[in-house]
């Protein structure tokens, strides 16, 4: 058994070891600290305090250590100073440090990947070699500025280990997206897993010396309606200059010119410090996955004419302080997002809903209170009072009574009179997540009663936070299309129908009395 151990600083021999003897002042300028020195140490049998032995020490720090397969070989990563490096060491000539990569941390876009590892002859992880030990390899994602524009790509490197030699094996091609993993130790075959926006995952089996591609399994596409979907990915700007990104997915046949659509947007608020903080949790994006269809995707709902709206909603603030503007924020964002919808001509802003999971649903709750936009809302497992989270939610470090006024204007319940809108609720009897106990949305259901609003919630017996059962997504499904319909799709033939009964309801009315 290995471990890491890192010493803390040791006082010089010269220290005094008598408590009452105070140094004089001028050997206390002279003392110095010993360089502090971290070691690989062995555990043997019988794992005793007498049972260690020293591997390798540095003077440098190490965050990590490794072995080949043999023992023979140990490859260290150590951070200093915002770097990264990672060397090899033989421990026949411990001396001699071997370099495999360095790298700026803070250059997100440079990381030359991690070394490959595999099962060990006795079960633990061992760093990959070549079968003649003379080489290791990286791998990891490259990551592009732009992207948008470009995807992420999965590579690996083979690195020399005695001269630091790189040479690029594989690299994902242009328009896929890709998951790698080696068949030998010699990386003569890959089992390529390959996606594109078009094409569902599959695996494909890489011979490095033809580099030739042999397909290995012939997966189906289900949904062929919903993979080929329209999908446009565009970026908004909201009063106070803030960017962020909206995705819209049509159904397959609509074509520019024709008339806009009724409109589903699902939603998630999430917090950041600044625009780069923002930007930076895009680049991981790729652009060129495989659509992917869960059995509460919004995106369903194309099939029945919907265009479904997914766009960011960033909060922004000092750290510390996000939710200082986020009502504010909220609004800017929807308002930005409609105004780019109505300029595409994709949706009809007189028909939209709007909704979303947990954090999801307290957002879809306040966009209704915030704005005019929606004409219906659906919202699960959420969160409509913060005053029962007093001590943070989400980002919000600061506890309910530091900041009352915050946890006050966010809450939807104290503000539900304000609320336009038909609102959909549905909650997991048994949702552990803390911050939304199940007991929010009957809570928030008995305040829309009270206001005369109207809403609807199910309750899911036996669900924790987010429906799992077949049952349960179907029934949410069923219960869904009819509410979208009824309040925003076809609301216009419900209320004629209504002003029809209710004119009828009137002559009926008047001709008993005149009778």
């Amino acid at each position: 058994m290995s471990f890491l151990q890192m010493e803390p600083r040791k006082r010089s021999e010269s220290d005094s070891t008598d408590a009452d003897e105070e140094p004089a002042e001028e050997e206390a300028e002279e003392e110095e600290e010993e360089p502090r020195k971290d070691r690989v140490m062995q555990w043997l049998a019988p794992f005793d305090s007498t049972s260690t032995q020293m591997v390798y020490e540095s003077e440098e720090r190490m965050s990590s250590a490794a072995y080949s397969a043999d023992c023979r070989t140990l490859f260290i990563t150590g951070s200093e100073g915002g770097t990264r490096t990672v060397y090899a060491v033989n421990l026949d000539d411990p001396e001699t440090r071997y370099p495999i990569s360095e790298y700026k941390t803070e250059d997100y876009y440079a990381n030359p990947g991690s070394l490959m590892s595999k099962r060990g002859p006795m079960g633990g992880s061992v760093v990959r070699t070549s079968t003649d030990g003379n080489f290791v390899y990286l791998s990891g994602t490259q990551s592009f500025e732009e992207w948008y524009n470009e995807a992420p790509k999965a590579f690996i490197d083979q690195v020399e280990i005695t001269t630091g030699e790189v040479k690029r094996v594989y690299e994902t091609p242009d328009g896929f997206s890709e998951g790698v993993q080696p068949m030998d130790d010699d990386l003569s075959q890959l089992m390529i897993s390959r996606q594109s926006p078009t094409q569902i995952g599959d695996s494909w089996l890489w011979t490095r010396s033809s580099e030739d591609y042999r397909k290995m399994t012939n997966n189906v596409d289900h949904s062929p309606e919903l993979t080929n979907a329209i999908r446009d990915r565009f970026e908004v700007t909201r009063v106070d200059g803030i960017t962020f990104w909206v995705t819209v997915t049509l159904p397959p046949d609509w074509t520019e010119g024709d008339k806009p659509l009724p409109a589903m947007w699902w939603f998630y608020p999430r917090e950041y410090a600044s625009q780069k903080s923002l930007d930076e949790s895009k680049r991981r994006t790729n652009i060129n996955s495989f659509p992917r269809v869960s059995t509460r995707s919004m995106v369903i709902l194309t099939k029945l004419g919907y265009a479904v709206v997914e766009p960011d909603c960033p909060i922004m603030g000092d750290e510390g302080a996000l939710n200082d503007v986020y009502t504010s924020d909220l609004r800017n964002n929807l308002y930005a997002v409609m105004q780019a919808l109505d300029m595409k001509g994709y949706v009809d802003t007189d028909r939209m809903a709007i909704g979303g999971h947990s954090y999801g649903a307290f957002g879809t709750a306040n966009a209704m209170i915030q704005t005019p936009f929606f004409r219906a809302g659906i919202a699960g497992d959420g969160n409509y009072n913060r005053l029962l989270t007093p001590a943070g939610f989400q980002s919000e470090r600061r506890e309910l009574w530091e900041m009352r006024e915050v946890y006050l204007r966010m809450s939807p319940i104290l503000w539900a009179n304000e609320l336009q809108g038909a609102l959909l609720m549905y909650h997991g009897m048994h949702d552990q997540n803390t911050g939304t106990a199940p007991f929010h949305a009957p809570k928030m259901f008995h305040a829309m009663n009270v206001l005369g609003k109207t809403a609807s919630l199910y309750m899911y017996p036996y669900e924790d936070h987010g429906p799992a059962t077949l049952e349960t997504n179907l029934d949410l499904w069923a219960r869904w299309i009819p509410w979208l319909d009824r309040y925003v799709k076809d609301y216009k033939k419900y209320e004629e129908a209504e002003k029809e009964k209710e004119d009828e309801g009137e002559g009926r009315g008047r001709g008993r009395r005149g009778g």
